[in-house]
């Protein structure tokens, strides 16, 4: 009996490792040899990371690559010795062969397995345009060699682009309406005017949006909502903050889905703190141990409200019990509350009075922010 648990026990290992490795990317660069191409993506599940990778690529320009995935992630490919980038989406469950010169990706042939194969198809279609971008790159770059006042040259290659980017956004919209069931519309997504892409994500059939792109589909909605409530949020509001002045008073529904009110806070003797913040933030997330220190220092002379900013509610919740941050947690739904306090960049820190008015407002992260608090905290 125990030979044969063991047996299963190691097929079982087997095939778990032989499951592991779910993507393969291998080809040959016609226009390098004996070099490396380094390869990152960022992995959102189970956890989101970076990974990065060397891949060797030997003296007849070969190369070979495989990994784990749980959904698909547009990579980016970078050869050493010249450090010229291109990309690649990477799919759970396939493979991809690339051939043709790193230099030029327009010169690609993409083939491997049957996803990839009508990716190229579809890639085919869009070359054209982007040999027109390259040529567009190759004048300016004359352009400004030759002389020409830069100013103008960008001008003029911001307009041939946008020209080149209308006809395109006609073919791969014509594509993206009658394919709303095909994974490969995912892919499509961004190369479209920006306001016709949250309509082409709700167009995408179920299968489409909750399968292997659906991560990746996550991020481009969660972007481009923002921008939606940025936009709308600014034609309905108006930047209010102003230092020596009251703060703007506002009321959100914190962690526990009651109504907060920030002037609900002011007139008890404590120092306020109002803390713009987003889970997708990095910079504002590595404050929050700091933070936390100066709550147990300074709890009874400091009150802290987190205000969670274009962000999505299960996100929001999960990195505070993940973060466990002992202050107050509110969510702006819709961003005016970020219009009124003038928030242009994460995190955004403003220091309120006791009596609720504007000392000072901080703009990403610093250390000028803590030595006011201890100056305004540590005093009589």
């Amino acid at each position: 009996m125990k030979g044969v648990a063991l047996a299963v026990a190691l097929l079982a290992t087997m095939a778990l490792n032989l499951s592991a490795r779910n993507f393969t990317l291998r080809g040959r660069f016609t226009d390098v040899a004996n070099d490396t191409l380094r390869i990152e993506y960022v992995v959102r599940e189970p956890e989101k990371r970076v990974v990065n990778a060397a891949v060797p690529v030997d003296g007849e320009g070969l190369f070979t690559y495989e990994c784990s995935l749980v959904q698909a992630c547009q990579a980016s490919l970078a050869v050493r010795s010249t450090g010229g980038k291109e990309s690649l989406f990477f799919v759970p469950g396939e493979r991809a062969e690339v051939e043709g010169p790193f230099a030029s990706a327009s010169d690609w042939r993409i083939g491997g397995s049957a996803f990839y194969q009508r990716f190229d198809s579809l890639r085919q279609q869009l070359v054209p345009f982007y040999r027109e971008f390259d040529a567009v790159r190759a004048r300016y770059e004359r352009d400004v060699a030759g002389g020409l006042d830069r100013t103008e040259a960008d001008s003029i290659r911001k307009a041939a682009n946008l020209a080149i980017n209308r006809r395109l956004w006609v073919v791969a919209g014509r594509y993206l309406s009658s394919h709303t069931d095909d994974e490969l519309s995912a892919v499509l997504l961004l190369n479209q005017n920006y306001t016709e892409i949250l309509p082409a994500i709700r167009r995408l059939s179920p299968e489409v949006r909750n399968g292997r792109f659906r991560s990746f589909i996550d991020v481009i909605e969660s972007i481009f909502s923002r921008v939606a409530r940025e936009q709308q949020a600014a034609a309905a509001a108006r930047p209010e903050l102003e230092v020596g002045r009251p703060a703007p008073d506002f009321t959100l529904k914190d962690i526990n889905g009651e109504e907060f009110r920030l002037s609900a806070l002011f007139g008890r003797g404590k120092y306020v703190v109002v803390d713009f913040w987003g889970s997708w933030c990095s910079w504002c997330i590595r404050e929050f141990p700091t933070l936390e220190e100066y709550c147990r220092r300074y709890g009874e002379r400091l009150e802290i409200v987190g205000v969670a900013c274009n962000d999505r509610q299960e996100r929001w919740r999960a990195a505070v019990a993940k973060n466990r941050m002992p202050w107050l947690q509110v969510f702006s739904h819709d961003g005016t509350t970020e219009v009124r306090y003038g928030v242009t960049a994460y995190p955004f820190k403003v220091v309120l009075s006791p009596e609720g008015r504007v000392l000072a407002c901080f703009k990403g992260s610093g250390e000028a922010f803590y030595r006011l608090l201890d100056r305004l905290l540590q005093g009589d």
